[in-house]
């Protein structure tokens, strides 16, 4: 059953309220309210392949001819949503287990699904417990390899997807951070960003195999006068995308998938630098090229197969200006699809059905601010080479089309 927007805003105020009224003997902890109102009003060049009535872009469309020959989604398009606004309930709690405590529960109107526009979603939410050297963090958060302390800064929601990973997932998460260095292991599931697979995205692949995504990361970060992060990120997954044949058997056939990136981040008086560089094996919940294939027929008899990853790197830059009322700044970046190294018999399961071989994206930006109140335009360029896929998993017969978004943005912060 769905929960009107308004009476889940109502519930959550209402139940901080009670939490206030409780005994005043009881430690109680403080509750702060916080968020985005943000707009964003677009227009495409071309068709899209994106999410929610467009608003988070992906690619541009491939070559849809019809009978004269002409491209069907060469025709621009435009839109304005406010889904993207959230709202975040963050909590700071009495110590526990010689720890602080604090907590945070944020969701936002983007839906979980194209069918699900304006409804409520859960986009975070976890506690963390800190000691002098140890944080925990047990919840629904950022995924590792998206790297909250250098992202695109990007106007546009997608923050360089599909050339920047993107996924939050459930986790439970341990670092220690015993002065400029921070080392970090986490234990996953998947949730709203899951593994394609024959029954389409769903996290039970990676349930099925019975084994927590492993993922650890070391960073580094010196402050002076300016500010330097160099870091790392490496994880190891496997999912098992059926149980039973299409003939009934039983099988448990996985595949596993490597994922890693390097990172690293300049903070000067005027200017930020950032640069990444990302490898993925079977990395489809990223809204990456990535995903896998079927590899061989094990047994034709029982419909039993085994399968092999498909392997994509990506590269991103960006520079930007550190005003306080006035940034400027530019994204590039550039993914390939690298197919999977040996013969494959098919079908393949990756993030869009569109066999795309490569893309790249260049999108300046402007940001205006004042105090909550921000106004953001960005253009951004998207061209991406399309092809049909080969036995050996890479796109070959290539052709390329692009699109070029302009964005305009509204962003109020409380």
């Amino acid at each position: 059953m769905k929960i009107p927007v308004t009476t889940t805003v109502l519930l959550l105020i209402l139940s901080g309220q009670a939490i206030k009224a409780q005994n005043n003997d009881v430690a109680l902890p403080a509750i702060k309210f916080s968020g985005l109102i943000k707009t964003d009003v677009f227009y495409d060049s071309r068709q899209t392949v994106a999410a929610r009535e467009g608003h988070f872009l992906l690619f541009p469309a491939a070559r849809l001819t019809d009978a004269d020959g002409k491209d069907v989604n060469a025709k621009a398009c435009f839109n304005v949503l406010p889904i993207q606004s959230n709202l975040s309930v963050s909590v700071t709690g009495p110590a526990a287990f010689g720890a602080t405590t604090t907590g945070l529960i944020e969701g936002d109107f983007f839906g979980i699904s194209n069918s699900d526009v304006n409804m409520l979603r859960l986009r975070h939410a976890y506690i963390k417990m800190q000691w002098s050297k140890v944080e925990l963090l047990i919840g629904q958060y950022w995924h590792p390899l998206f790297v909250t302390s250098c992202y695109p800064g990007t106007v546009s929601f997608n923050t360089g997807v599909p050339i920047q990973p993107f996924s939050r997932a459930p986790q439970i998460r341990v670092s220690y951070i015993p002065g400029k260095l921070k080392i970090s292991g986490a234990l996953l599931s998947q949730r709203d960003y899951a593994s394609v697979g024959p029954d389409g995205a769903s996290g039970k692949y990676l349930r099925d195999a019975n084994l927590p995504e492993i993922q650890v990361s070391g960073e580094l970060s010196f402050k002076n006068k300016n500010e330097l992060i160099l870091g790392t990120v490496w994880g190891y997954k496997q999912i098992v995308p059926q149980i039973k044949t299409t003939k009934g058997y039983t099988t448990s056939e996985h595949v596993g998938g490597i994922t890693a990136n390097v990172y690293i981040k300049h903070v000067s008086k005027l200017v930020t630098f950032k640069l990444e560089g990302v490898y993925l094996e079977n990395g489809s919940e990223f809204l990456a090229l990535s995903g896998y294939a079927v590899k061989d027929s094990l047994d034709d008899t029982r419909a039993l197969v085994n399968y092999v990853p498909v392997k994509t790197m990506s590269l991103w830059s960006e520079l930007h200006s550190n005003g306080k009322k006035f940034q400027a700044g530019v994204f590039f970046g550039y993914t390939e699809n690298m197919g999977t190294g040996t013969d494959v018999k098919g079908p393949y399961y990756l993030m869009s059905n569109m066999p795309v071989k490569s893309l790249y994206r260049i999108s300046p930006r402007a940001k205006v601010k004042s105090g909550p109140l921000e106004f953001a335009m960005e253009v951004e360029y998207t061209s991406a080479l399309y092809g049909s896929p080969s036995k050996h998993g890479k796109i070959e017969n290539t052709y390329r089309v692009s699109n070029t978004r302009c964005l305009f943005s509204s962003i109020y912060r409380f």
